[in-house]
């Protein structure tokens, strides 16, 4: 009977070894996030925003410094704030324009001649004040539970010539809490 018990024993080992085979790792899943101290939580809708300016006629912003486009609005959500939070400013950061510093540049990282010249891109806040590149918004009042930051942004001139091509930039945020 031992060489029965044996051949079982051998058996069972077999059957085990393979059962560990069909639960190799095929692949990872990473997690990433934050955990922080923060009065509020930022949408992961509102982390990377497109904000579509549009196609633009030349002829809307060339002829004078100043003329804008029409504004494109963009929001950025703030989830489960706090009662003890009561506002809120945003800044904005990012290449600033070589003739206006306070406006953001178009074209970095782009091929010479493919983007637009003589404009820039102005952030404004809901009512179309401009917010300055570093500079805080106005106090957005902010509510227990879920708070939406409306803002605007469009093309401006910031030289009287403006060239055709692309209009793109890129800018980051910064919500500070009052």
């Amino acid at each position: 009977m031992k060489p029965l018990s044996l051949t079982k024993a051998a058996v069972v080992v077999a059957l085990a070894a393979s059962a560990q085979a069909a639960l190799a790792a095929d692949g990872n899943v990473n997690f990433v996030g934050k955990i922080v101290d923060t009065p509020c939580s930022i949408s992961p809708s509102s982390t990377n925003l497109t904000v579509p300016l549009g196609t633009v006629s030349r002829s809307v912003l060339n002829g004078a410094v100043g003329n804008r486009s029409t504004p494109a609005k963009f929001t950025i959500d703030l989830l489960n704030c706090g009662a003890t939070v009561t506002g809120a400013t945003v800044s904005f950061s990012g290449t600033p324009d070589a003739t206006n510093a306070n406006k953001l540049r178009i074209g970095v990282g782009e091929v010479a001649g493919t983007f637009a010249t003589g404009a820039a891109i102005e952030i404004a806040d809901s009512s179309g004040t401009p917010i300055n590149l570093g500079s805080p918004s106005a106090s957005y009042p902010l509510a227990q539970g879920n708070n939406s930051l409306q803002f605007q942004a469009s093309y401006i001139s910031v030289l009287s010539s403006v060239t055709t091509g692309t209009g793109n930039a890129v800018a980051q945020f910064t919500v500070a809490y009052q």
